[in-house]
């Protein structure tokens, strides 16, 4: 569980120090730098970062003549012999840095696979479980001169963990997101969040931390008029809730209206840039700004276009964003996993509607107390980050999860949290759609009575069912929510010609597509789609030589960035849908 690490928003737009760069490291596979022969903690580990002092020395590891891996960045993809390593992996950054009177400095990561310890000096810190999720360690007091920061990164997979054994994504090991100094005031914003409640409210709120922290003011600008000002209570927490002004213009797909919004308190200031629409569900329909919306969409998974390896920037969530909207999508699914923050403001900033979702996946123990405990942790990282995101609509607490009564009450409990810390935005899980004979569907999963919106994945045509038989087959639900099917497709290898009858062709991606969505043009309740996926990726439970080779060949586009044919056979469907 997460120990001595707190969780920071808004740090893309804090005084920061970038420590991305290459790293030290020291591959670890039977975790010596940390544990002893006799099994306890091993005292002169690794994070000690000791060299000899003389010839008689014996000291059995170095830092300083050790390879580099760059972070942010996996390991996977870096160096050829970890492309399947799954360990502990040491590292190391020396840096200098000094503490300015009144203010505090913290660590912050963007995201470590899967866990990470974190020492300075020698000190054990923190740990953070979480493979996809940021967190912060707190340095002030310790900082002056020269440092010595170590962190040890394990991405092994547990059957109690969240994800856990089994997935169909690249297990990447390393410092995936970027790592930071972050300077604040002595008492100073730790979360500040506002966003439009469906109503059209304002609301929003957030916690101050510090000396100063109780019955303090805090004061919220959205333009050039001073909004609202709250007082936090004794924990230093706030909450906001106010009309909006009548001239805010508001955000829209397409129309991606971005407002100068600053919070102030003491000392401390963070500007921002937040769209602000309503979004919320009318029977079979989900209304945006109360406007009828139909989400043409894609999922993505966080695969780097052409260079592979796990995404991570600016430059990156440009490109793949960019070619969402080249499909002519609205809406795209951030599958499996919290992806990186710059992904979420790109959309904001592009009018794009996103699906943000947890990695609840294959195989989660969902009677263990700790494996929930886990997944609550996470929920909390990916609601408290992105909430202020206009572009997030929909969060997902899980995908492909097979019901009982255990899942359910665990899933359950995701929504619960998901719904206290944000209740202005949708709810769904992606749910799981066994193979059938019959040309009728009817999903009744119980977990569709917990959640806003029936998300459904199924692969008619592709796992199960001939392709010609498909656009006849028929859906409904239990429900009377809005539905969409979250996932559909077929693999291609791009460049790969023959019959349309020839599994792994373009040609027979195409059939595939076009039976799917002449299919899914007679689905009473469908509110939108999010076929799978946009782009090649990485895993290694895709092997067949040739087609695949570790590949998950479902991509519109190759993962050397080359559209197949099918990006073309859904951009035409999502061109008519628009009009």
């Amino acid at each position: 569980m997460n120990t001595g690490t707190v969780l920071l928003t808004n740090v893309l737009r804090r005084r920061r120090r970038s420590l991305d760069g290459a790293w030290r490291v020291i591959v670890d596979p039977y975790e010596t730098g940390y544990v002893g022969i006799m099994g306890g903690r091993n005292d002169r580990g690794y994070f000690r970062d000791w060299s000899a002092r003389s010839p008689s020395d014996r000291i059995e590891y170095d830092f300083d003549t050790s390879p580099t891996l760059e972070v942010p960045g996996d390991w996977t993809t870096q160096r050829d012999e970890l492309r399947y390593y799954e360990g502990t992996v040491w590292y190391r950054r020396r840096f200098s840095a000094d503490e300015r009177a009144g203010h505090r400095m913290f660590l912050h990561v963007g995201a470590a696979n899967h866990r990470c310890r974190v020492f300075l000096d020698g000190d054990e810190l923190a740990t953070h479980e979480g493979g996809f999720s940021p967190f912060a360690v707190e340095l002030t007091g310790r900082l002056g001169g020269e440092h010595s920061l170590v962190c040890q990164v394990d991405n092994r997979r547990r059957p109690d963990a969240v994800p856990a054994m089994r997935t169909d994504w690249w297990n990447d090991g390393g410092i995936t997101r970027s790592v930071d100094l972050v300077e604040v005031p002595e008492t100073f914003l730790a979360d500040a969040w506002v966003t439009m409640a469906p109503d059209g409210r304002l609301v929003g709120g957030g916690r101050l931390d510090g000396p100063d922290a109780a019955g303090a003011a805090v004061d919220l600008t959205i333009g050039s008029a001073t909004t609202s000002t709250v007082r936090s209570g004794s924990d230093g927490s706030f909450e906001l809730d106010l009309d909006a002004p009548t001239e805010l213009e508001r955000w829209a797909p397409g129309r991606p209206v971005l407002h100068d919004v600053t919070w102030m308190a003491g000392d401390d200031a963070i500007a921002d840039e937040v769209g602000f629409r309503t979004v919320r569900t009318d029977g079979n329909r989900i209304l945006v700004n109360d406007e009828p919306t139909f989400l043409r969409g894609i999922s993505i998974h966080a695969e780097a276009p052409i260079r592979g390896g796990r995404a991570h920037g600016l430059a990156e969530a440009r490109q793949l964003l960019g070619w969402a909207e080249d499909l002519g999508a609205n809406f795209v699914r951030l599958a499996h996993y919290q992806h990186d923050e710059h992904m979420v403001r790109e959309a904001d900033r592009r009018g794009l509607l996103a699906w943000c979702e947890l990695p609840v996946y294959w195989g989660i123990d969902f009677g263990s107390a700790s494996t929930l405990a886990d997944a609550l942790d996470q929920a909390d990282e990916l609601v408290a980050r992105d909430r202020s995101r206009a572009s997030v609509i929909l969060w997902s607490v899980a995908n492909e999860t097979p019901p009982s009564e255990e899942r359910t009450a665990f899933l359950g409990s995701l929504v619960d949290r998901v719904r206290s810390l944000d209740p202005t935005r949708l709810t769904t899980a992606a749910l799981f759609t066994m193979p059938t004979t019959e040309r009728t569907h009817h999903v009744d999963d119980p977990f569709g009575e917990l959640v806003d919106v029936v998300a459904v994945n199924q692969y008619l045509g592709w796992y199960y069912a001939e392709v010609d038989d498909v656009a006849g087959h028929e859906w409904t639900t239990a429900f009377g929510k809005p539905v969409i099917f979250s996932e559909l497709g077929a693999g291609a290898r791009q460049g790969h010609h023959g019959p349309a009858d020839h599994r792994w062709t373009e040609e027979f991606q195409v059939a595939v597509y076009e039976a799917q969505l002449a299919m899914l043009d007679h689905v009473p309740d469908l509110a939108g789609l999010s076929p799978w996926i946009l782009t090649d990726f990485r895993t290694p439970l895709r092997v067949l030589p040739g087609i695949q080779d570790g590949w998950n060949r479902k991509g519109l586009i190759s993962d050397r960035g080359i559209r197949k044919a099918a990006f073309e056979t859904l951009r035409r469907y999502y061109a008519e849908r628009s009009r």
